[in-house]
């Protein structure tokens, strides 16, 4: 039976977001089969056409590996807190019913929805490195991790350069009871083996003090997705 959810309204990254000021709501979807591009077409059409508020954003993404049992995709909305939505007198009721109305109809089931805040996020080129890898996990230390994930970005800029980078928090309903989540983008499934491959040889030093500096890491799953649109 195909429900309706409401979904919560988005976030232009910048080179830094701190989970004060921005937060992230997802949605998983099992869509019908082969309607991948109307899907897309209608993110283009709906969030494409209207202004969004300063710092909101949409992100439709493909799952790859991993994920919740069955579903194929997740609808991502971003926002600075305090600030989400459209810009006042551009959505009419009529037209959010009928985009909604009109994804509905190319959804064959609806998954788990999470909502968190932004820690860490270094912008990278969403056309040149679109594949992320995700790991939901539980730090002993946040504080620790954080400091520990910008300093190796930041001391290995050609090997980071292009790739987005970030970690924050799951706030509400925690993903097998994960409290926290760590991301890197790359090209393709090659280039992220090829990415761990360099940090674990190349910059091993600098890998291995990231690992002893981060603490203590409970990995409770880990997933890949494309990304298809990104719409702010």
């Amino acid at each position: 039976m195909k429900k309706i959810f409401l979904l919560l309204f988005v976030v232009l990254f910048t080179s830094n977001i701190y989970a004060q000021q921005n937060a992230f709501q997802i949605i998983h979807v099992q869509a019908e089969e082969n309607s991948q591009d109307n899907i897309a077409e209608l993110f283009d059409n709906f969030f494409g056409a209207k202004k969004m508020k300063e710092g909101n954003a949409v992100a439709l993404e493909r799952l790859w590996m991993g994920g919740p049992k069955d579903m194929t995709h997740r609808v991502v909305f971003l926002w600075p807190l305090g600030g989400q939505g459209f810009e006042e007198g551009e959505v009419t009721p009529a037209e959010n019913s009928a985009f909604w109305s009109d994804l509905i109809n190319r959804v064959e089931s609806w998954g788990p929805g999470h909502a968190g805040r932004f820690i860490n996020f270094i912008e990278g080129d969403i056309e040149v490195n679109p594949y992320v890898q995700i790991w939901d996990i539980i730090p002993e230390d946040p504080e620790s991790f954080k400091n520990a994930q910008l300093e190796l970005v930041n001391s290995l800029p050609d090997v980071f350069k292009g790739r987005f980078v970030g970690f924050g928090t799951y706030d509400i309903n925690r993903p097998d009871g994960a409290t926290h989540w760590a991301l890197v983008s790359g090209k393709n499934v090659d280039d992220h083996l090829s990415f761990v491959t360099e940090l674990q040889t190349k910059h091993s030093k600098k890998f291995m003090k990231y690992i002893e500096d981060r603490g203590g890491v409970e990995l409770i799953s880990n997933f890949t997705f494309e990304n298809l649109r990104f719409i702010r």
